[in-house]
């Protein structure tokens, strides 16, 4: 008997492949919705994927889309904040393996989409501020001083705004059919 006739095995290697595929998905989407700077499908992605596989398979789709958004990104190389944006994304991940502790039966998750869209939003508002204070620290260091750290935290307002009402809104209409969608589809029925 091979792995592939042990059905335990393929099921992991079904979990396995899942990471590069929403990964280049997310890639994918990132570079089609470029033009809405921080408008993307990513954290909602990560956080659905967690939802339904776990945070260990939430964590490697952040880690790698992530990984590979900072290198290819139009805007171009994200440097030195690279890890500080993957550790941002992984809240999403454990936000989303937390809310399928509290939401274990998915039929309820579309009644709760607005709760599930909240949760996107405080991950979004925790991913700017960490983003924003590792940028200060980065940028301004070793002269790094509070001054500094809020006149970074207030500049990245607009952009935290644009980013926070995505993440909300995405989360509230994309999340739960993620979640409701994707296990039908995975075992063939639509």
């Amino acid at each position: 008997m091979t792995w592939l006739d042990n059905p335990a095995r393929l099921n992991d290697v079904r979990r396995i492949a899942l990471v590069p595929v929403l990964s280049a998905l997310i890639v994918g989407s990132d570079f089609a919705l470029a033009p809405y700077v921080d408008v993307k499908l990513l954290d909602v992605m990560v956080f659905s994927a967690a939802f339904l596989f776990g945070f260990r398979l939430g964590a490697a789709v952040a880690i790698i889309s992530e990984g590979a958004w900072s290198f290819v990104s139009p805007w171009g190389f994200a440097g030195p904040i690279m890890p500080f944006l993957i550790g941002g994304e992984l809240l999403f991940a454990a936000a989303g393996w937390w809310a399928s502790k509290v939401w274990s039966d998915r039929s309820k998750v579309a009644q709760n989409s607005i709760f599930i869209a909240a949760l996107m939003l405080i991950c979004a508002f925790s991913w700017d501020v960490e983003t924003n204070l590792a940028t200060a620290l980065i940028a301004s260091w070793p002269a790094t001083s509070l001054p500094i750290v809020l006149a970074w935290q207030v500049s990245g307002i607009p952009f935290a705004l644009i980013h926070e009402t995505a993440d909300f809104l995405l989360g509230l209409l994309f999340a739960p059919a993620a979640i409701l969608l994707v296990p039908r589809v995975m075992k063939g029925g639509a």
